[in-house]
């Protein structure tokens, strides 16, 4: 590891143990109602969420898988432009900061898939990467919104647009497709549960009428360290290899998507929807972060952040 990024990665990794541990100690939200899709019918979710050790190995071993398969797509993908420590330490800051995120929910499965749905996304493979986006929703139905959006950027730039259309329209049908049908020939409830998946996914909760005050600090820092690196990649963007400037404009896409989706589900407070902004943040910051890490203006985001961190877990025992 480079001396530059040391000091960063030991303060990192210790606040980074502190959240760990006291989000053990947060009790559990009550998820006995927490709904997934692909497993209605088959599981009950009361068998995981009733016993606390089962949710946090669970927890544990997606976070875990998550992080590997970061690790795996960065060195892929990209050649110094995001240091791996400083993706690895941002996404679990990111999604540590909601200490709901080392107990099981429907969201570690769907962050997954998400995850290498972004990865065949920006290698070009887009009927995987829809197919794997659309798996991701029939874990946490709010993502259903994002598969149109996801489909029509991949129509952009296309040399043959209606083939590609046509692929990843085919990637976002077969998985609910084959649901349904199996469904309907087991139980024979597919209206049923489509119904209930649409009721699902229209279940609008906003966190902006209960913030508080550390919570709206910790905030306000993550969306000014974000705006500055995202006018670095603005600057930046065309000097990079190509790969570099798709993970890029996706991982752009996906904070605004991200972001989105936590303003309007995140306010019951249950599920850690930031896991879902966690993963492009995340890069966004690695990226900003990598070549600027001495910089003073860094070095006070950095500050600033790992302050707003602390401070928003002791509100929870204060």
């Amino acid at each position: 590891m480079q001396r530059k990024y040391l000091f960063w990665t030991r303060v990192l990794s210790s606040l980074l143990v502190g959240l760990t541990i006291t989000s053990f100690l947060i009790p559990a939200a009550d998820r006995e109602e927490d709904w997934i899709p692909l497993l209605s019918g088959f599981f009950d979710m009361s068998v995981i969420s009733g016993n606390l050790w089962v949710s946090g190995i669970l927890g544990a071993l997606f976070n875990i898988l998550i992080v590997v398969s970061l690790t795996v797509i960065n060195a892929k993908s990209v050649n110094n432009v995001f240091n791996p420590y400083l993706t690895t330490s941002f996404f679990l800051l990111l999604i540590l900061l909601d200490p709901q995120s080392v107990w099981f929910c429907c969201l570690h499965p769907a962050v997954l898939l998400f995850v290498w749905g972004q990865f065949c996304f920006v290698t070009n493979r887009k009927f995987t990467s829809m197919f794997l986006l659309s798996c991701a929703a029939l874990f946490y139905a709010p993502l259903v919104w994002v598969l149109p959006l996801v489909w029509v950027i991949s129509l952009m730039g296309a040399a043959d647009a209606l083939r590609v259309a046509l692929k990843s329209l085919g990637g976002i049908i077969l998985p609910p497709l084959y649901l349904l049908c199996f469904r309907f020939m087991m139980f024979g409830d597919a209206g049923v549960f489509v119904e209930e998946y649409m009721n699902r996914a229209m279940e609008f909760s906003s966190p902006v009428g209960s913030v508080e005050v550390t919570s709206l600090f910790l905030t306000i820092c993550i969306t000014v360290i974000a705006l500055h690196s995202i006018s670095r990649i603005a600057s930046t963007i065309y000097s990079n290899s190509i790969i570099t400037g798709h993970i890029l404009k996706m991982e752009l896409m996906c904070v605004v998507l991200g972001a989105a989706l936590f303003i309007l589900f995140s306010g019951n407070g249950s599920l850690p929807v930031n896991m879902i902004v966690a993963l492009p943040l995340a890069l966004i910051f690695s990226y900003h972060f990598t070549g600027n890490i001495n910089a003073a203006s860094a070095r006070i985001e950095l500050i600033l952040l790992c302050c707003a961190a602390l401070l928003q877990r002791l509100s929870y025992f204060v």
